[in-house]
């Protein structure tokens, strides 16, 4: 008496054992099954905002078009029958402000080579009447016998360099003259210069004393190399356009070795167009491209980052082509094979590293412009700072063209100038 049984023993085979493990599996189960959709639900949603950051931080840029006449007419391209005058008369109020003065001129001019649309010069510009001496300006102008279609295009290019480069690794706009002829952009002026030059003219022992402040370090390479991988990823990053032509001879440098970005006419034609015909392509020498673009398929920031790789390794070589033992037509078939330059002599293995990680075949691999800059900034510490970089081979400045790959028609003094 008063003695119960267990609710639930299995010796004795109580049914109400199984009603109670049916109602505990009907309250579990549906539980657990729950947990898992939400778990799987969960997985995928993450992997596809992955895909979408992924998406983000890798834009395509620009896609090579051949023809851009369809483009062309969209975006309102002038007239082939527009003359210089009625270009006087377009509105471009903003302008106005990065006009000349009046009060000023151009006092001396020192002719650099021809550029695009015309001369460049360095110049030196001052006050009107007045004794001092002013300031220098690399001067770029068009031609009076320019096509209407070419003043057009000088005209977006002035525009775009008053938009656009407002990065202190880009160079700077002084003033234009867009009023009268000739059309002329003033931009900001540094010295020594060229960075190709100045590589050369080290090379070759033909420096002033006073052309530079410091020794060309290895620590002085990440220093130039981390101030324009901060100005591409202005471009890249944050204005979604490409620069085109990351090379020696589109870096302009000072006496303490600080570097800006020039030669921006390829960034100029993206801003305007959204695209890059294969024409304006063609103008840069085939061994300081990307195989995508060799192959003529889409560009992006990658195809930057391979180039700024072909730079570093231009200046710890003190000027030296890229692929010194292929000629142009050799590059593509053996990038294809897997081959890539090996390791210049003075160069250290985490600044070949850098260079290697930007080669890598598909752009997918190679870093960002934003993790480039993490990583020459982590390396620029501990470089060596005391050991002056020197030229370990020599070279026939009358054969660079030849080596580089240049427009046959140009020799290597008119690749030092491509503003």
């Amino acid at each position: 008496m008063g003695t119960h049984q267990p609710l639930c023993n299995a010796s004795f085979k109580d049914v109400r054992c199984n009603n109670v493990g049916m109602q505990v599996a009907v309250i579990i189960v549906p539980i657990l099954l729950t947990l898992s959709t939400v778990l799987v639900v969960a997985v995928v949603l993450w992997k596809s905002c992955q895909r979408r950051r992924g998406k983000k931080i890798e834009p395509i840029i620009v896609l090579n078009v051949e023809d851009l006449n369809q483009v062309e007419k969209e975006q309102g391209v002038l007239n082939t029958a527009t003359s210089f005058e009625d270009l006087q008369h377009i509105p471009e109020p903003f302008l106005e402000k990065w006009e000349l003065p009046p009060d000023r001129g151009i006092k001396s001019v020192e002719f650099l080579c021809d550029g695009r649309f015309g001369a460049v010069c360095r110049a030196t510009v001052g006050k009107n009447g007045a004794s001092e001496t002013g300031q220098t300006a690399i001067v770029r102008e068009c031609a009076e016998t320019s096509s209407p279609g070419k003043v057009k295009e000088f005209h977006n290019l002035i525009e775009f360099h008053i938009r656009v480069c407002n990065h202190s690794s880009l160079v700077k706009v002084l003033w234009c003259q867009t009023t009268v002829q000739p059309l002329r952009l003033f931009l900001a002026d540094m010295d020594p210069g060229n960075l190709l030059s100045y590589l050369w003219k080290l090379r070759e022992g033909d420096l002033r004393e006073e052309a530079c402040t410091y020794d060309l370090t290895e620590k002085r390479v990440y220093s130039m190399a981390l101030q324009l991988a901060r100005g591409l990823e202005y471009l890249t990053g944050t204005l979604k356009l490409i620069h085109g032509y990351v090379a020696a001879c589109n870096v302009l440098i000072d006496k303490d070795m600080n570097a800006r970005l020039c030669g921006l006419g390829l960034a100029a034609e993206v801003y305007r167009m959204g695209a890059l015909s294969y024409g304006k392509d063609a103008e840069v020498p085939i061994k300081w491209l990307a195989p995508e673009r060799i192959l003529k398929r889409i560009i992006t920031e990658k195809s930057d980052v391979w180039s700024f790789g072909i730079f570093l390794y231009e200046v710890v070589t003190i000027g030296s082509p890229p692929y010194p033992d292929l000629m142009p037509s050799e590059v593509l078939p053996r990038l294809q094979s897997g081959h890539r330059m090996e390791k210049p002599v003075q160069c250290s293995k985490h600044l070949f590293d850098v260079m290697s990680s930007c080669w890598q075949w598909k752009s997918r691999k190679r870093p960002r412009f934003a993790e480039l800059i993490e990583v020459l900034d982590s390396y620029r510490i501990h470089a060596e700072d005391k050991k002056p970089l020197t030229a370990i081979h020599t070279m026939d400045l009358s054969c660079y063209g030849l080596i580089a790959g240049l427009d046959s028609r140009r020799d290597a003094t008119s690749q030092v100038c491509t503003l």
